[in-house]
């Protein structure tokens, strides 16, 4: 009898543990992703004040995504997919929303399209896996204020734990290479209020030394790792000049690759099909009410001349240009017959002597699009070289910076065109009809889809 009722007990005893084992299991999983998304929380709100709560890191971005299971030297890695398509939704011409009329519609340039051929575009967001930017941003993380930027500075400033002055830029002007951006930010530099940072007009940070880059990856070279210290050191304005003017003055960063170029991400992120995060997303997360101007032209003329300047010595003229686009355009469709546009656009296998992608700025405009909104603001080569005056007036206006137009007028007479096409360059003429031709072929669709996107006509180049 003492043995039954012993075996019943020990039976009890025995179930009731595995009960509380399972139980236990399953809470510490619970309040383990409860701490991940708590961490995420509490890293956010360093970067909001009290009265402008801003989410840094979006629902959609981070909740209800799809897993797969890749396999990662021997090792099972669980990330979210990254494999999206663009999905593009036909309206009729009474519901499309119509295409803008702006002053730059009057610029002579082909356009094969009519308003009723465009519909509207509307790209699926991007599935961003945005914890592998925080674990790369630690030391960003850990110097930005907990209680959000001083309120009477137009560039975002604070002091941080040390006493430290530090400041970071107000506005950025992205990109994109050989679009003029040199010239843009020198007109720019004009007003008073725009100020140049003290490590100069091109810091790197953002696209290369925050993560540091191998010899050979571009044209420069390797560069070693920085800080983000280091970097806001190089930012912060070191004269009376500018306290003066806190509420006034844009620290005005333009490094020309800041839109487009993610260098390591293939190296670093193994597992994903495209970049899990973009310097969009890193800059927003750091300063999410930063101002972006991207500067594009047409891609045709943009890649002959950031072919004949970045020659690193090469003989370049239009025959080798010819051959190297040829087989750029052959390699990049190959690309597209595996992968779709987004991871080709972003490939480090793209040529770094004939930068075909870059053209492509439907690719790398949406995520700034999806994450700044009404704080981007794109402008064509085009309309600025031809109508620069009331152009530089509608970047002030978006940088929130009054202007007076006779003066303004009065310097652009008595100014010159920075950074345009070295002599040695033009000396090589144009680029062969041929090649035009089939650089045309090749953008018109890409063309067509940030036209759509950004339901203007004037990126009909």
């Amino acid at each position: 009898m003492l043995s039954r009722i012993f075996t019943s007990h020990y039976s009890t005893r025995v179930g009731i543990l595995i009960l509380v084992i399972i139980s236990t299991l399953a809470y510490y999983n619970l309040l383990q992703k409860s701490n991940e998304s708590s961490c995420l929380m509490q890293v956010d709100s360093r970067q909001t004040t009290p009265e402008n709560k801003t989410e840094i890191v979006s629902e959609n971005r981070t909740e209800n995504l799809p897993v797969v299971n890749l396999t990662v030297e021997e090792k099972t890695v669980t990330e979210p997919s990254l494999d999206l398509e663009p999905v593009v939704q036909t309206q009729s011409p009474a519901t499309s929303k119509p295409l803008s009329d702006n002053i730059s519609d009057n610029i002579s340039t082909t356009k094969n399209l009519t308003h009723s051929d465009l519909p509207v575009l509307e790209l699926k967001p991007q599935e961003k896996y945005l914890p592998a930017m925080i674990k790369e941003s630690n030391d960003i993380i850990s110097l930005l204020p907990n209680q959000g930027f001083l309120p009477d500075y137009k560039s975002f400033c604070w002091n941080d734990q040390k006493g430290t002055f530090r400041c970071l830029p107000g506005a950025y002007i992205a990109g994109v290479l050989k679009c003029g951006t040199t010239d843009l930010y020198a007109k720019l530099e004009w007003h008073p209020d725009i100020l140049r940072p003290p490590a100069g007009k091109e810091n790197m940070y953002w696209p290369r030394s925050r993560v540091g880059r191998k010899a050979g990856l571009m044209q420069a070279g390797h560069r070693p790792k920085e800080t983000f210290e280091v970097y806001t050191d190089r930012m912060t304005p070191d004269d009376m000049k500018f306290k003066s003017n806190k509420n006034r003055a844009v620290i005005l960063d333009g490094t020309p690759v800041l839109l487009e170029e993610h260098i390591g991400w293939e190296s670093r992120f193994p597992w994903a099909k495209k970049p899990p995060y973009t310097n969009a997303d890193l800059l927003h997360f750091v300063s999410p009410r930063a101002k972006i101007i991207a500067m594009v032209r047409d891609p045709t003329e943009r890649l002959w001349s950031d072919y004949l300047y970045f020659r690193n010595g090469e003989i370049r003229n239009p025959e080798t240009f010819d051959r190297a686009v040829e087989e750029e355009i052959t390699r990049f469709q190959s690309c597209l017959q595996g992968a779709d546009l987004r991871s080709c656009c972003f490939s480090e296998q793209n040529s770094v002597k004939v930068q075909l992608s870059l053209g492509i700025y439907v690719c790398f405009i949406q995520d700034w699009v999806e994450n700044f909104g009404d704080n981007l603001l794109v402008i064509t080569l085009e309309e600025y070289s031809q109508y620069m005056a009331v152009t530089l007036k509608r970047v002030f206006e978006f940088l929130e910076i009054g202007v007076d137009m006779k003066e303004l007028e009065t310097f652009l007479q008595n100014s010159q065109t920075e950074n345009s096409r070295r002599e040695k360059d033009l000396l090589q003429g144009e680029m062969m009809e041929r090649t035009k031709r089939s650089l045309r072929a090749f953008y018109q669709p890409y063309n067509v889809m940030l036209a759509q996107y950004l339901q203007d006509k004037k990126y009909l180049f």
